[in-house]
Formats: C-alpha cells, sequence, structure tokens
C-alpha cells in the first residue's frame, strides 16, 4: 500500500488509477463490469483495489449519472416453488447486467402489487419484471407505461396486452400432460385446478380440452375441478372424484401442488396413485422427483423463463422504441411413477 492510504475512507478513484497505472477511466470500467477492458487490465485493477481496500460508492455514482440501478419485481406468490424459480433466474440475469433487484411478495392480491409498484416509483427504478396478481386488469398494466417505466411480464400475461412477455406454452403443457394419459389408455380424465383468473389457467385448462378432443372424447363437466392451486385444494379433489360413483381412471392437474395433494387424497381413502388412478402433474418443481411414487409431469423450464425476462427487460432498456417481443419456451413430458395404463382398459 501506498505511503498515506492507510484510512480506506481517504482513498479515491484516482489514487487506485495511479497505483494501478491506469486512466481514471479504465478504473470506473472495471467497476461498472464494462466487457470492453481486457480481462487481463481487469484482473490487475481488482487486485490494487483489494489491496488498497478501495470501496466503491455506487450510490453516488447513480446520482452523477442520472440511474438507479434498479429493477421491481412484484411476484404474485413467492411461497410457490415455481414462481421462486422464475425469480431466481431474474435475480441471476440482473446480477450479470450490473443491476439490482427488489423483490415484492403481491401474495395474489391487486392491492398489494399496487402499493409495491408506487413505491417502487417513488425510489425510481429503472424497470419493471411482473408476475401479475389475479385480477390484474390492462389499466394498471398502462399505467405503468404512463409512468415511463419500461415493462415486462413474466409467467402471466394480461389480456389484451401485447407487451413484452417470457413464459411457457402452457396450452402444450396441458396437452402433453392429457396426450400422456391418453396414450396409456386412459379414457375417464379428469382436471384438477381449472380456473380462467390467470392466462396460466386458461392456456393450461385448454390444452386439456384440445387433448380430449383430438381423441374423439367430451369435456365432462362433472370431471372438470375448479379450484386454486393448494394442496389441500387438491387433496379435497381427490376424495371428491374418487368417491363417486364413476370416478376417473386418472387425473391431470393445473400444477405439481395439486398433484401431490391428489396423491395425498387418493391415499386417504385407500387408493394408491399409479395403480389405482393415474396422476399427472406439471411445473417439475424439484420436489416432484422425491415423492413416492415419483410424479409424472410436464417440465416447465422456470429458470430460464426468469432469464428469459431479465435480457428482455435488457432490450427495452436499450431500445426502448423496439417491437414487443413474446417469448414462448416450450415444455416436456416427464415420466415417472405415477402414472400407468388403467386397471380396467
Amino acid at each position: 500500500m501506498d505511503p498515506g492510504m492507510t484510512d480506506s475512507k481517504r482513498i479515491t478513484l484516482r489514487d487506485v488509477a495511479r497505483s494501478a497505472g491506469v486512466s481514471t477511466g479504465t478504473v470506473s470500467m472495471v467497476l461498472n463490469n464494462n466487457p470492453l477492458v481486457a480481462e487481463l487490465t481487469r484482473e490487475h485493477v481488482q487486485r490494487v483495489i483489494e489491496a488498497l481496500g478501495y470501496i466503491y460508492d455506487r450510490s453516488a455514482a447513480r446520482l452523477r449519472n442520472r440511474r438507479t440501478g434498479i429493477i421491481g419485481v412484484p411476484i404474485c406468490n413467492l411461497a410457490n416453488p415455481y414462481f421462486a424459480e422464475i425469480t431466481a433466474g431474474i435475480e441471476e440475469t440482473l446480477a450479470e447486467l450490473g443491476l439490482a433487484l427488489v423483490l415484492g411478495n403481491s401474495n395474489e392480491s391487486v392491492e398489494q402489487q399496487r402499493r409495491f409498484l408506487n413505491t417502487a416509483r417513488e425510489h425510481k427504478v429503472e424497470g419493471v419484471i411482473l408476475m401479475p396478481a389475479i385480477g390484474t386488469t390492462r389499466a394498471q398494466i398502462d399505467e405503468i407505461g404512463h409512468w415511463g417505466i419500461p415493462l415486462v411480464m413474466v409467467s402471466r400475461h394480461v389480456k389484451g396486452m401485447t407487451g413484452d412477455y417470457a413464459g411457457a406454452d402452457n396450452h402444450a403443457a396441458g396437452l402433453l400432460a392429457t396426450r400422456h394419459v391418453l396414450d396409456l389408455g386412459h379414457r375417464r380424465i379428469a382436471f384438477v385446478g381449472a380456473n380462467t383468473q390467470t392466462s396460466t389457467g386458461r392456456d393450461r385448462t385448454q390444452g386439456y380440452k384440445t387433448a380430449l378432443g383430438a381423441a374423439g372424447l367430451p369435456v365432462e363437466a362433472e370431471l372438470m375441478h375448479a379450484c386454486t392451486d393448494s394442496r389441500e385444494e387438491g387433496y379435497n379433489a381427490a376424495r371428491s372424484l374418487l368417491l363417486r360413483r364413476n370416478p376417473p381412471t386418472a387425473i391431470v392437474c393445473f400444477n405439481d401442488q395439486l398433484a401431490f395433494g391428489v396423491m395425498l387424497g387418493l391415499r386417504s381413502i385407500g387408493k394408491e396413485p399409479g395403480q389405482d388412478c393415474s396422476v399427472v402433474g406439471t411445473d417439475n418443481v424439484a420436489e416432484a422427483a422425491l415423492w413416492q411414487p415419483g410424479l409424472t409431469t410436464v417440465a416447465v423450464p422456470s429458470r430460464l423463463i426468469g432469464r428469459m425476462a431479465g435480457q428482455l427487460l435488457k432490450k427495452r432498456l436499450e431500445e426502448p422504441h423496439r417491437a414487443a417481443e413474446r417469448l414462448l419456451l416450450q415444455p416436456e413430458l416427464v415420466v415417472r411413477s405415477s402414472s400407468a395404463p388403467p386397471v380396467f382398459s
């Protein structure tokens, strides 16, 4: 360390530049992860920074640049591991871009979501990646646009909106799950979690209906079980469906959380998943492979969806007037032991 630099509070960017033998501009580029800096130079400057104990005041730099480097990310339900995985993907990409994530859990409350967005606006966020809560309207989305804040929707989209969006092909997910049990020989197939409140719900439910129609089977109202996506609801749905006079031989579920509940509900009435009734979920959360029997499910690339949302926001920040982009990632069927041919074909 140079003489007179024992107190890190007095060390400046100019001191670092002098000790490293580079310009202050080069030091600034290193601190801001600018890709134009040669790797050897970057490593050299970083070693000097560490040796001098220099601390970069990012808040002051952002004030000088009139930027905050903050992105607001309201999530509809962080308790669901599928949404948590998407959030992790968003954070990974934003960190690589030198942006900080401020997270809000709306818990499916439009009012909670509104309060978070208003607070984010007050703190001058540079963009918003929104996973809309149930009931979010087009007018509420338009308001963010009127604020002049770049917006990307992730996982769910709001009816009538044509902005940037990253998600899965949820119609294909419902189609894959239902086609799988049809191919196994099932003809009486229930759908648990039917709902029209979210784009995901509408698309996965429609995928189920499309598969039945292609097989020449009617959509029976008594086999369409509408409910929220919790284990408790899945548990109750299984008991209700299987205790009927003409029960289904297979149950397709809106997501894995419902499927876990369905499996527990089956066992509560002496039925074994994969033997007495096939169960298929959607999302392929980590827990799905650990269940006994393992849950057959449709894998949705949740972390990649989050990363793609971060990349879309980057593009929007760089090119505010570019055409809106819609990214739909394809799901894949993962077959485990919870699905099998029906006992009586």
